[in-house]
Formats: C-alpha cells, structure tokens, sequence
C-alpha cells in the first residue's frame, strides 16, 4: 500500500524523525488474527461476570461496548462506568473503595487469553523492528502486564523492554485518543518538546488524529489484506472491528500521513527510517 501524501511532498520527512511509537493490539499483530475480538469479546464479559458482578455475557458486553465506544479503552471504561454507578447492585463508589482495578483486569487478560490466536512470533518483524537504528517506544491502551505478556508472545519483548512500554495504567486517567496522553508519554521519554521529531504508528483512527493534532506525524496500519477494501481473513477483521465501535482505520482521513497494511510494511514505505548513517 502507498504512501499517502497531502501537499505533493513527501508525507513524512524521514531524516527530522528520531522516535517511533508504537500501538500494540492490532497494530503489532493483524487485526485478522481473531484475538482482539476473543479480547474484546469473551475475555472482558467473564472478567466482568467473575468480577464486577454481571450477572450474564449480555449485560457485561452492552456496558464494555458502551463505554468502550467513548473512552476507546476497556480499562477506562470500566473505571468510569463504576463511577458513574453502571456496575449491577452498586452505586457510584466512594473515595478509596472501588471495585474495578486495572491491575485485576490486566492480570486476569494476561493469564486468562487464549494467546496461540496470535500466531507467534513474525521473523520478518522482529528483525525489521531490531535493524531500525531508532528510539522504539509501545504505548498501548491495555493494561501493563497483559500488554507485556503479548510483547512476549510476539517475540517482540526485546525490541521493547519494559522502560520503553507504556500502557493505559501508566497515564490513567488519561487514556488515548485524549491528547494529554500522548503529551505524558511524550514527556516521559524526553520529546515533549519536539513531537514532531515522532511518529506515532496506530491501526485507531481516532489515536491518529490525537497525535496529528499534537504535532506527531502518524502511520495508519489498516490490516493485511484490507487495501481497495479487500478481506482474505474469513471476517475475522471485520468482527475486530465489531467490537471497537466508531473507530475502523480510515485511510483517506487527513490526519493520516502514512497508511500500510502491516508494520512490516514500513521499512519499504519508509525506508528513510532504517537509512541512517
């Protein structure tokens, strides 16, 4: 898939970028893997369920997508749905006694997922991704230890080491697509001042246009088989979607300076990035 270029200039100056950030679910993987809709789907409705006090998968399922559809983070939506007192038999909780915790939600995805569905390691990735002579930073809306858990499975947990993670607890109650963070993560990692210097690589359109609208320059990572719209994955794709409401990738929005089918993609529609002397 090309470039997509705006002012007949190259869309991305290769030589000003020193940083690349890095979304992880279906980002780092296809979203035609059927993971995020397996995480999505049953591995937050029997978190929910098993912790919260949901009484069936259809209930648990209408608030996650609800507060999803707005926040664009599990976690978050949760946080807020039992605030504002969305949680059966509750009301909203009082300062310090809270039900929901990200941590509990974290470590029952990264123990509880079936994680075979995404395949395992990708060489080709892993060995672009160690090649680029570039700061490499994951900034996901997951939280931290399932985040970590899927860097490991993806072998990719040597391109990005813990300090070079950062996940929706380390910005709560931030989360993306609110720009402020971005601006954390970009402060975090000494760019605060000079966002443009990074790119910021994301399958949400609505992330893209966070970061574009703070200065970041942005890929957009629409899936294998999915330019001119094609499907090869049996709808898998289309049912990740399903579960991400308002927020399929869309190549043609002006926030997008690059789209690709897949990160590996990248080193050829960029190559700039991996050319440094």
């Amino acid at each position: 898939m090309a470039t997509r270029q705006h002012d007949g200039t190259a869309a991305i100056d290769c030589s000003k970028i020193t940083t690349l950030v890095f979304d992880v679910d279906d980002t780092l993987y296809d979203v035609g893997t059927g993971f995020t809709a397996h995480r999505n789907g049953t591995g937050a409705t029997s978190f929910m369920m098993s912790r919260l006090g949901f009484a069936d998968e259809a209930s648990a399922k209408a608030v996650r997508d609800e507060y999803f559809a707005r926040y664009h983070s599990t976690a978050k939506g949760l946080a807020v749905a039992e605030e504002e007192g969305r949680f059966p038999g509750t009301r909203a909780p009082q300062e310090g006694k809270r039900l929901f915790d990200a941590g509990d939600l974290s470590e029952w995805w990264a123990t509880r997922l079936d994680f075979s569905l995404l395949g395992g390691p990708d060489p080709g990735l892993i060995s672009a991704l160690e090649a680029c002579p570039l700061k490499l930073v994951a900034f996901s809306n997951g939280p931290r230890k399932y985040v970590l858990r899927v860097l490991k499975e993806l072998g990719l947990d040597g391109v990005f080491p813990p300090a070079s993670v950062y996940a929706v607890d380390d910005v709560l109650p931030l989360c993306k697509p609110e720009p402020g963070a971005f601006l954390e993560v970009l402060k975090r990692i000494g760019c605060a001042d000079t966002p443009e210097e990074c790119v910021m690589v994301e399958d949400s359109t609505k992330n893209v246009r966070a970061a574009a609208e703070i200065g970041m320059r942005t890929v957009l990572v629409v899936g294998k088989g999915r330019a001119g719209g094609g499907i090869s994955d049996g709808g898998r794709a289309e049912a990740a979607e399903a579960t991400k409401a308002g927020d399929a990738p869309d190549a043609e929005d002006p926030a997008v300076d690059v789209c690709v089918g897949t990160v590996l993609e990248m080193r050829d529609v960029l190559p700039g990035l991996w050319e440094r002397k």
